[in-house]
């Protein structure tokens, strides 16, 4: 008797471990997709030029999934803009700006998707650094010149800023 309920737990132990195993290997993320990366945006990542690389946001219109990556050069602690939009599981570079020059997400991408990718850019550096340094950050700004999609995004988190204005 205690060798057939031997044999039986051991089959349901086995069961229940492949089990656990098929849902880990199921639901987990993928290398290739480790911190909310899709693996279909890897060809259009300038690899020679990022070492790392963040997402910052991502939203989907029109069929076209678009994400917003910090993009890290070698020893560099400075992100630059990377945009890559994938569709049909095939990428196509929108943006990357290496250079750090400041410029509208919008120049490269429809003005809605660059709004919700910079009210995205936002809302990660306010759960960052906190409301009150955030704002204080934005009143601070040197920048003369605001883009319509950073007055849009400052306007849906409630922030106002003597020179953010239309």
């Amino acid at each position: 008797m205690k060798h057939k309920f031997f044999r039986k737990s051991l089959f349901v132990e086995i069961g229940v471990l492949f089990f656990v195993g098929w849902i880990v290997f199921t639901i987990a993320p993928s290398s290739a997709q480790s911190n909310g990366i899709p693996s279909a945006a890897n060809p259009c990542i300038p690899k020679a030029q990022v070492a790392r690389k963040e997402v910052i946001g991502s939203t989907t219109a029109q069929g076209r999934n678009y994400y917003l990556f910090a993009a890290y050069e070698e020893g560099d602690p400075v992100a630059s803009d990377l945009i890559i939009s994938i569709a049909n599981k095939t990428c196509r570079r929108e943006l990357y700006n290496p250079t750090g020059d400041r410029l509208a997400l919008a120049t490269a991408i429809p003005q809605t998707i660059a709004r919700q990718l910079t009210l995205q850019r936002y809302q990660r550096e306010i759960k960052r650094i906190g409301r009150a340094t955030f704002e204080q950050q934005i009143k601070q700004s040197r920048s003369d010149r605001w883009f319509d999609e950073e007055v849009w995004a400052l306007q849906q988190l409630g922030i106002r800023s003597r020179k953010a204005t239309r």
